[in-house]
């Protein structure tokens, strides 16, 4: 019931956000031209990381108008992997939906270039077989590693769990 609750809300507030057009972003984006994000994912609500994708994407699409082209990994760790597999397997059976629902994010990202990472480590703890991850994702040896590599490289550090 909790869930169900959280999950109006976020809805409804969602519905009465204003555009980017509205609001400015201009002082914390003053002269970029570019922007660097690692999303840290590892949610296991699947609701709620279907509402992190949205939010994700409309982040995105803000990004963009405010004339600012982002380059964005999103790196999957803990639960949050057993959404982002080719079967039904690993999920509850009401679980379904949302795990397709991440199907189709997915292939949105990775057609808007986004880096899609998992890590092995989470995979193998959580007993998922690597081979069973959507083509979009790349397994990387640590998660734990991509993550402090990308910050190292200058990506903002977005967590999403």
């Amino acid at each position: 019931m909790k869930k169900i609750i959280w999950l109006s809300i976020c809805l409804i507030l969602i519905s009465t956000m204003a555009s980017a057009e509205q609001f400015e972003n201009e002082k914390a984006l003053k002269g970029l031209s570019s922007i660097k994000i690692v999303c840290d994912v590892n949610v296991g609500d699947p609701d709620l990381l279907l509402t992190r994708m949205y939010f994700l994407d409309t982040t995105y699409s803000q990004l963009l108008d405010f004339g600012v082209k982002p380059v964005i990994v999103v790196a999957f760790r803990g639960k949050a992997s057993l959404f982002i597999t080719k079967n039904d397997k690993y999920i509850k059976a009401e679980h379904r939906k949302q795990r397709i629902e991440m199907k189709g994010w997915l292939e949105h990202f990775s057609e808007l270039g986004f880096t899609i990472e998992q890590c092995y480590i989470a995979a193998k703890s959580l007993n998922i077989d690597t081979k069973d991850f959507l083509p979009q994702v790349n397994i990387v040896a640590n998660g734990y590693i991509s993550l402090t590599g990308y910050q190292s490289q200058g990506y903002a550090f977005l967590p999403m769990d």
